[in-house]
């Protein structure tokens, strides 16, 4: 790493040489602020200047610099939806620093919501930062992720337009852009890439991050050569808070209950406190935190369709009843200080822990078959942290940008569990039997719910089997990352444009150290000691009747389990079995895994990238933005080799990409414009893909099967097309209307092969199915999104305060020359309708804003083969789904006096269902619903009035 560092001191120190060449200058400086009448900034607004120099426009501080100006009298307009024009004049002396404070006032007095009401106020500060994006970006301002019942970031995102996501536990929890799974996006903080907490893979699972900790999320739907590649679906990029000019003290405080498992609770904690100091309000500091309780309660069922059967039949289904005690707490900080004629330096972090615990309970019914039961203790705990020390430095008619950044994720803890064998009625005749299935979705089962020894959710019914402790060790990652760019403003005779390059070396540390410890009960042997073999080749254990340990019995129980479609029974408390192992060890077999395994690997990924980027104004209404990035990967890997069980297996290689981008903007008039942009993008692969060697075989399935890793991956690639069309209204309205395609490269699937080469651990000859991902085929997805924003102010009287958001995708894409299949399947993740809506009303007291949000059916994963069974592909042997998701969500607020607020919300009113299908909707694998949550809070702000 030291060599990055010396490479990186090298270029800034050539870039402040050529410093001198621009700064001699005996032009001027305008500098600025937007306000709006409260004194609230106004991030976005558009400053233009006549004579003709070219508009700017205002930071997050709502400030602006104009630099080289030639000495004069310049008429200033400044723009910003939902606002009037704010007209003025401006004169310049050479070698001085011209003021501009100005006022925005609202466009008309039914706006005056605008300015009073938090939300309608972060609406127009989205539209304007939309606009003045030169990139397609959506903006969610932190105002509106908190109106409705978001708790995390990835709740917000989903209710953006042509963003779908995966749920989990009853909260998002991955998000899919444009039709594209996770991993092909990226997710930054403050424009540094942060790792994913989780072992395998890049993609963030952010539920991890609470929604109330940042100020703003932006999602970059198209790529230019200033942005890191890793964004085919997008860039979602999470915008810390800062000190504003008012001085900020927030505190606020929510308790709820959802009426599930007995009844939940839910409850919330935070607050930020920030201000300017100085005469000049040149440094600035923040400090804001959260924590927030999540009692969580899920009812599930998992079916296993039988393969084959048109109509659905089940070989078995687990019952699970989950009780998450979800607690999630963060801070965000930030320090600036103001250098002066727009430069500034500024230190902004972001830290957060998730402990996802929980536990569950389960029975597994087997048709025609013994059941069997279980609990998973599941105490993952996930944490992301993100530091940036920028620098930002105008000159006469240059400027300088750097940022130096550590980032690091962590996870630990993971799942344990204990397996419970049958010990009732040895002649159980338990099926299932879809004539008593109360619905298509809900299977039927006789002979099993009986009354003694015929009872299959009886703990006393079952005996310990096997207990498992939670997992042992983490999995981290650390991201260090510095970069540089400089940037000359030239003027081609009335044509203004910058060029600007830059350099950035980021070097990532990827390891997992895991590993399991477990306790076995002993196994039943013939005469000679030798372990009994069942038909499968499985020992046979002897399990340990729960009905002679009554301290095991749980305190829970659930008799509304499923609406009561199925008997919830009794269970066992996995805290007390695990009491009395400590204290009986000697009648149990120890079994630790030993470290390293087949699942540890060590993982170092150097990426050093650069960029050429030019910018011009070619007519007053006609902007052209072009450019390319490089970007370099060496990837260096350890994995586990079977074969001499260490931590030894060494490979990697390096690549480069070159990636081009352009974007051209026509103002169609004063109101709309259209955008036509492309972009080349990149997906790195897993690193689970990269680093696993070989895997440990099951040796007793048939075939036998082993998982290699292929240290050979390369990017995968994407083309990226766009057109777009937008237009603002009056009282703070936009209209977006566009056209996406995504031509993908290289796309990673998984090969299948049978193969009789020598393995570790297999007999020699012995046919193994082989899985290994590869390089392989090509796919497409294209897709229109139109997304509508309006006050309706225009409206009389009490109607005025209506409001609407809302936003329609469709997405169709194409997998080409999947291994082992001959049609074309949709990509994974791939939503083919979603939308939003989300009516709204505010006065100056109160606002109400209801969420309504739908994702269509998308495949999570492929599972059909050619030939598979006579069914098809829609059939039960299909593509495993994620269901059809929609949900509706409410919250209300109202301003008292002294500054508090009082809110109320509910979340899931409609209790929609999670889970997943294959092939068809009727063929059942999953399906789990929470019931609404209901919750109340009060907030204080210092400055409200």
């Amino acid at each position: 790493m030291r060599k990055v560092f010396v490479s990186l001191s090298s270029l800034i120190i050539c870039i402040f040489a050529l410093i001198p060449a621009f700064s001699q200058s005996s032009k001027g400086v305008i500098r600025g602020v937007a306000k709006d009448s409260a004194g609230a900034v106004l991030q976005g607004a558009k400053v233009e200047l006549q004579p003709q120099v070219r508009p700017v426009t205002t930071d997050g501080q709502g400030s602006f610099t104009i630099t080289g100006v030639a000495p004069g009298t310049y008429s200033v307009t400044i723009s910003y939806v939902g606002f009037a024009i704010y007209t003025g004049s401006v004169t310049v002396t050479a070698g001085q620093t011209a003021q501009i404070e100005a006022v925005l006032k609202v466009a008309a007095a039914a706006d005056e919501v605008v300015v009073t009401a938090d939300r309608p106020f972060g609406e127009a500060a989205a539209i304007n930062r939309t606009l003045a994006a030169e990139n397609i970006v959506q903006v969610l301002p932190g105002d509106v992720i908190v109106s409705l019942p978001n708790a995390n970031i990835a709740d917000a995102l989903g209710r953006m337009a042509s963003v779908s996501v995966e749920r989990d536990e009853g909260e998002a929890k991955y998000v899919q852009i444009r039709g594209t799974e996770p991993r092909l996006s990226n997710t930054m903080v403050d424009g540094v890439t942060i790792p994913s907490p989780e072992s395998g893979v890049r993609q963030i699972k952010l539920d991890t991050i609470a929604s109330d900790l940042v100020d703003s999320v932006e999602i970059n739907k198209t790529l230019q050569a200033n942005i890191d590649a890793d964004g085919i679906g997008g860039s979602v990029n999470l915008v810390t808070k800062t000190a504003s000019e008012t001085p900020t003290l927030v505190l606020y405080g929510v308790g709820g209950y959802t009426p599930i498992d007995n009844g939940r609770t839910v409850s919330q904690l935070g607050g930020t406190i920030g201000r300017r100091f100085g005469a000049n309000k040149k440094l600035g500091a923040l400090l804001g935190g959260t924590y927030d309780y999540n009692g969580r309660g899920i009812n599930d069922t998992e079916p296993v369709p039988t393969a084959g059967d048109a109509i659905p039949h089940y070989d078995a289904q687990d019952l699970r009843n989950y009780v998450y005690d979800r607690t999630r707490w963060g801070a965000t900080g930030s320090v600036d200080y103001n250098l002066g004629q727009g430069s500034s330096v500024s230190l902004r972090g972001l830290f957060t822990n998730f402990r996802n615990w929980g536990d569950d309970n389960i029975h597994t019914l087997v048709d025609g078959g013994l059941p069997s039961a279980g609990q998973s203790r599941r105490r993952p705990n996930m944490v992301i942290a993100s530091l940036a020390l920028e620098g930002k430095h105008n000159f006469s008619s240059s400027w300088l940008t750097w940022t130096m950044a550590v980032s690091r994720s962590r996870s630990g803890g993971g799942y344990g569990g204990a397996s419970y064998g049958w010990v009732g009625d040895p002649n159980l005749n338990c099926v299932n039997d879809q004539s008593v299935a109360t619905s298509v979705y809900r299977p039927g089962w006789s002979g099993c719910f009986g009354t003694g020894a015929d009872n299959v959710t009886d703990r006393n019914n079952y005996g310990l089997t096997e207990l498992d402790l939670p997992t042992f060790g983490k999995s981290v990652q650390l991201n260090l990352q510095a970069g540089a760019s400089f940037g000359q403003q030239y003027h081609l005779g009335t044509h203004y444009g910058t060029f600007e390059f830059g350099g950035k070396v980021r070097n990532a540390h990827k390891f997992d150290n895991t590993y399991n410890k477990y306790w076995t009960v002993p196994v039943e042997v013939d005469e000679s000691g030798n372990p009994i073999l069942d038909s499968k080749g499985n020992t046979i254990p002897i399990p340990i009747p729960d009905s002679a340990h009554p301290e095991w019995n749980s305190d829970f129980s659930n008799p509304d389990y499923y609406d009561k479609t199925y008997p919830a029974g009794n269970y066992t408390d996995w805290a007390r079995v695990y009491e009395w192992v400590l204290k009986n060890q000697s009648q149990l077999v120890l079994n630790v895994q030993s470290y390293p395994n087949s699942n540890n690997y060590d993982l170092i990924e150097r990426i050093p990238a650069g960029y050429l980027m030019n910018t011009i104004e070619l007519a007053s209404r006609l902007r052209l933005v072009t450019g390319v990035r490089f970007e370099a990967t060496h990837v260096d890997t350890l994995s586990f080799d079977d074969t001499a069980g260490t931590l030894s297996y060494h490979a990697g290689g390096d690549y480069l990409n070159v990636l081009p981008s352009a974007s051209l903007r026509f103002g169609l008039d004063k109101d709309s414009d259209l955008r036509l942009v492309y972009g080349r993008g990149l997906a790195r692969p897993d690193p689970q893909d990269l680093s696993a060697a070989v895997s440990q075989p099951v040796l007793n399935q048939t075939p036998v099967t082993i998982s290699l890793g292929n240290p050979n991956l390369k990017a995968e690639q994407a083309n990226n097309y766009d057109v777009l069309y937008e237009r603002t209204f009056s009282h703070t309205g936009l209209l977006q209307a566009g056209y996406f395609y995504k031509d993908l490269t290289d796309p990673i699937a998984f090969e299948q092969f049978y193969s009789t080469q020598t393995f570790p651990h297999v007999p020699s000859g012995t046919k193994v199915l082989v899985s290994e991902p590869i390089n392989a085929g090509s796919a497409y997805v294209q897709g229109f999104e139109i997304g509508f924003q309006q006050r309706m102010a225009y409206l009389p009287s009490v109607m005025g305060g209506l409001g609407l958001s809302a936003n329609y995708s469709h997405t169709a894409s194409t997998a080409r020359d999947l291994p082992g299949r001959s049609d074309q399947p949709a990509l994974l993740r791939d939503a083919p309708n979603t939308w939003n809506i989300s009516p709204t009303y505010d006065t100056k007291r109160f606002s109400m804003r209801i969420g309504m949000t739908y994702d269509d059916a998308m495949i999570y994963q492929y599972g059909w083969k050619d030939g598979a069974d006579s069914v098809g592909v829609h059939g039960p042997s299909g593509d495993n789904y994620l269901y059809a998701h929609f949900q509706f969500d409410t919250q209300a607020s109202y301003n008292l006096p002294g500054g508090f607020q009082v809110y109320a919300y509910g979340l899931n009113l409609n209790n929609e269902v999670f889970g997943f299908f294959n092939g068809s909707p009727k063929y059942v694998v999953q399906r789990e619903y929470y019931h609404p949550t209901y919750a109340g809070g009060l907030r204080w702000t210092s400055h409200r009035e």
